[in-house]
């Protein structure tokens, strides 16, 4: 049988040659606008910005380059804005929406000012597939600009976080596009809290590096500030503090995740229960930013257990690959987590 190490590493690889994805058009009410007519056209096709520190984080690679060539769109506060995906997300992870204000003209604007959050979605509930998040499969993303925006030119920013390959420092995915509009109105509200990017992120955010296959995170926020004024997270995000929790995602379980207790905080420790056998000690810790994760404080079940032919309760029962038994024992069920990994339950 493959080791874990080496699903993660086919998984990843896996998820890496999807589709990527690009936010290519401006939405405003029902429109959905021509393909880069008011988004800055990057240069990196559908490819991902992985430096936090690089000014590519700004509008994606090229995206300051490309504002002569952009129209700006004009609304107001209050209306429904969005942008149109060329191809369904593909990657799991948080989608964010943050505004900057031009000094003068948006086309001429680099995005060096102060930076708001309007908007986020975050994660839905942990589950039997570990956690899961809102963005998931979307092909486009609407949401109300905030009513007291002060009016003037701006630069609209989207940003999805593909977390399939987060596990380490730098293997978080942005994918970026800024579109260029003018807000009418005479609001002189003055939004809070502001960031500056690149600078919002240092990449070793709870949020940002992580595995979100196992340990199985519980607590799960969107990085970045909170979001201004009455913009708004997508139905809320994953804040249970205690959660049952199923069996292991398997797409990435490693074996270096055994040692994950090294790594996150015990400042708030709470009970929990989950699948695995009573030999394996289970905890939550919430960590400074107060995003829980299971933790396992030895190694997870990684052989078939087969007792008289039968694989035991939460051992693996099949999987690209696999060549054990698939026969499970009585009471329970070889489910399928994906196509790597299967699992008695």
């Amino acid at each position: 049988m493959r080791s874990f190490a080496t699903i993660m590493a086919a998984a990843a690889l896996a998820q890496t040659a999807m589709a990527h994805y690009r936010f290519n058009k401006l939405i405003v009410g029902d429109e959905v606008t021509k393909e880069y007519e008011y988004v800055r056209q990057n240069s990196n096709m559908n490819s991902p910005v992985t430096d936090v520190t690089s000014k590519d984080l700004v509008c994606n690679v090229g995206g300051l380059d490309t504002g002569a060539q952009t129209s700006t769109y004009k609304v107001a506060p209050g209306d429904t804005v969005g942008f149109a995906v060329d191809t369904p997300i593909q990657h799991p992870g948080p989608l964010n929406v943050y505004m900057s204000k031009a000094t003068g003209d948006a086309s001429e604007y680099d995005g060096s000012g102060d930076w708001f959050k309007i908007y986020e979605m975050g994660a839905n509930k942990a589950g039997d597939n570990g956690l899961t998040f809102k963005a998931d499969k979307l092909d486009k993303v609407t949401f109300t600009l905030p009513d007291e925006t002060p009016a003037g030119q701006y630069l609209l920013r989207v940003e999805h976080i593909g977390l399939h390959s987060a596990s380490s420092f730098g293997g978080a995915q942005f994918y970026i596009s800024c579109a260029q509009i003018e807000v009418s109105g005479s609001s002189t509200a003055k939004p809070d809290p502001t960031v500056k990017i690149p600078g919002v992120y240092t990449g070793h955010e709870d949020s940002i590096e992580l595995s979100i296959y196992y340990p199985i995170p519980v607590n799960y926020q969107p990085p970045g500030p909170a979001v201004w004024g009455n913009g708004a997270a997508a139905d809320g995000n994953a804040t249970d503090s205690a959660s049952t929790v199923a069996a292991p995602s398997a797409t990435a379980i490693a074996t270096s995740a055994v040692s994950a207790t090294t790594s996150i905080s015990t400042q708030q420790a709470v009970a929990t229960s989950a699948p695995y056998p009573t030999e394996n000690a289970t905890s939550v810790a919430a960590g400074p930013t107060g995003f829980s994760t299971v933790v396992v404080s030895s190694t997870a079940p990684m052989g078939t257990g087969t007792v008289g032919g039968a694989v035991k309760k939460y051992m693996q029962c099949g999987g690209k690959a696999f060549s054990g038994s698939t026969e499970c024992e009585s009471g329970t069920t070889c489910k399928s987590w994906n196509e790597y990994y299967s699992q008695c339950v």
